[in-house]
């Protein structure tokens, strides 16, 4: 029994897990489940559930799912990961045609969006997310020289190509919100690739041309519309950001407190798309505070491993790590924007906090991804993680086997 307690405590679990990264991503969680919970009660008995804790008992299913599927992922290696990347676009790709056939993709709310697995509907837009920027950073530590230095446009043609399908394809559902989450986190990471920033400049310009006349047309331009002045649509496009705008108001510096908001009585989906102002007309100018910090920790966290991976020369799980963190930064950022009416809604779910299956079990398994790349790290630069052998330099081998 001495020995056992002796061996555990040899080991540097610093080696294994980012402590910092494990602390923010209890908080959120943890605060995520609370106001989830109180937003989602009225939603509850408003659709005469039997249960009013109906949200709650299915988030807390897939939040455990998707613990299991984040401690899988963290097994694999990253050389497994950086394979299945490429393998995995067409497939992603391919669901995103199934789910536009009616029988096939399940409609809520006017768009196509799900596929029915039977005991679970999944989105297929939010492993879209995933996918895509694991197939971005294999493409880029393949083509990394090419995009930094060739003088062609074709090497960005084709990861381009990739976000630029995908992007149509969400349209069609149609998605907005996570088209603009990937396609911005796409062209952050080539930046951050290498490529050139007047080459980006004038692929982004020539992307906003295009989507220009998309924004102005059917549901789109009436939501840009109410954005612009909410007031004026307040019986119809405007409901749910003028009602936003006064939960946050409500809010104050300390909030109504736990459950004492009225936001939740009035727009449809208060555990999901307008969460944020939920949660700050409960906890306040405090919590919106709190809210801000643990994101930019989690962000910040992300890139300290991406940037400690790519001191190791393990470039794959740098730019996986980076693409991730522009991922959760821009949602959040996105997310928030839309509650405060600092851009048009868009209807994407706040990472952690909202409700969503999908969004969660996603989400999850991509903090399992930049744990694995936080291991194998550790593993390349210090070596075998105990206490007493913390100088030891690992092998190769060592490395793809831990």
């Amino acid at each position: 029994m001495n020995s056992l307690i002796e061996r555990w405590n040899s080991i540097d679990w610093n080696r294994y897990f980012d402590r910092e990264l494990m602390i923010v991503l209890v908080l959120l969680t943890a605060l995520g489940l609370v106001i989830m919970t109180s937003s989602s009660l009225v939603v509850a008995e408003k659709k005469q559930y039997d249960n009013v804790y109906y949200f709650f008992d299915k988030q807390v299913i897939f939040m455990i799912l998707g613990l299991v599927l984040a401690f899988i992922a963290y097994q694999i290696r990253l050389g497994f990961w950086q394979e299945l990347g490429v393998k995995l676009l067409p497939i992603v790709v391919l669901m995103l045609l199934l789910v536009l056939i009616p029988g096939i993709g399940r409609e809520i709310n006017g768009s196509r969006r799900w596929i029915s697995l039977g005991v679970f509907t999944i989105q297929i837009s939010e492993v879209a997310k995933l996918i895509t920027l694991m197939y971005l950073a294999g493409y880029m530590v393949r083509h990394g020289k090419e995009l930094a230095h060739s003088l062609s446009y074709k090497p960005i043609l084709l990861p381009l190509a990739a976000v630029g399908v995908i992007g149509a394809l969400l349209l069609l559902e149609p998605d907005f919100g996570t088209m603009l989450v990937i396609t911005i986190s796409s062209f952050a990471l080539l930046f951050l690739g290498g490529v050139r920033l007047e080459r980006l400049f004038l692929i982004i310009a020539g992307s906003i041309v295009l989507m220009i006349p998309l924004l102005m047309m059917g549901y789109r331009g009436k939501r840009m519309l109410a954005f612009l002045n909410p007031w004026e649509h307040a019986t119809d496009s405007g409901y749910q950001t003028i009602h936003a705008l006064m939960a946050i108001g409500n809010g104050g510096w300390f909030g109504t407190g736990l459950g004492g908001g009225v936001l939740k009585l009035y727009v449809p989906e208060p555990h999901n798309d307008y969460i944020f102002s939920v949660l700050a007309e409960e906890f306040g100018f405090i919590g919106i505070v709190i809210v801000l910090f643990l994101f930019a920790w989690l962000v910040q966290r992300a890139f300290v491993i991406g940037f400690n991976a790519d001191k190791a020369k393990l470039y794959y799980g740098a730019y996986l790590a980076y693409g991730i963190a522009f991922w959760i930064g821009f949602q959040a950022l996105f997310h928030i924007g839309v509650n405060m009416n600092l851009l048009p809604s868009k209807g994407l779910t706040l990472p952690f906090i909202s409700y969503g299956g999908s969004s969660l079990l996603v989400t999850f398994i991509a903090m399992g991804l930049l744990m694995r790349v936080h291991r194998e790290t550790q593993f390349t630069l210090y070596g075998l993680p105990t206490k007493k052998r913390a100088k030891v330099k690992t092998s190769s081998r060592m490395v793809k086997n831990a």
